[in-house]
């Protein structure tokens, strides 16, 4: 790698680290134009794009790889590509697994989360929401984005059970994902509490 690169890179990374991610993919971005078989400026430019997109868990994938290069760990490419690949297999189990679901629940008795969403933010407030829509409308949830803040709303205000129900039925199709397992481990601690 030319000196040149690595600059671009390290001043990508100056910008990533201030937030400025506009101007990290542009120097990543950069490094792919002098060399487009850079696997870092690639891997970097993938992770930057999943932050600007505020995906779940991007963050924390890049400070993972930063660690790893930090480290010179030797296949440290390899590694994330492999997170990388977990989640996107992960997404489309999900995805398989709700598209036939989404047409069925359009014409069902309830409301999509982004109209609820809607309803949350003109009642002032997640709580009020629900407890306006909980025994008569189902709230649908078509994507795992959704689910998570779904599930971390309901936690925050205190509807355990709901959140226990939810959380019950996603862990059951997605035993392995990470954000559930800490969803439920934190709410098993909130429903323990109150017993």
């Amino acid at each position: 790698m030319r000196v040149s690169e690595k600059k671009l890179l390290k001043s990508g990374r100056a910008y990533f680290d201030k937030a400025d991610y506009g101007k990290a993919l542009l120097n990543y971005s950069e490094v792919l134009q002098k060399d487009p078989t850079n696997r870092e400026a690639k891997l970097l430019v993938v992770l930057t794009d999943m932050v600007m997109n505020k995906e779940n868990g991007a963050e924390a994938l890049y400070d993972y790889y930063l660690i790893l290069k930090d480290e010179n760990t030797v296949n440290a490419e390899d590694i994330i590509e492999g997170l990388l690949e977990s989640i996107d297999n992960q997404k489309l189990e999900f995805d398989k697994l709700t598209d036939p679901l989404q047409e069925h629940l359009l014409y069902a008795d309830g409301i999509s989360y982004s109209e609820f969403k809607d309803v949350a933010v003109r009642e002032k407030g997640f709580k009020k929401a629900f407890e306006d829509v909980m025994f008569s409308t189902k709230v649908i949830i078509t994507n795992r984005t959704d689910l998570i803040d779904f599930l971390n709303n309901l936690v925050k205000n205190h509807f355990y059970g709901v959140a226990l129900n939810y959380l019950e039925g996603a862990l059951s199709t997605f035993p392995n994902d990470k954000s559930l397992q800490f969803l439920f481990n934190k709410l098993n601690g909130n429903v323990e509490e109150q017993k």
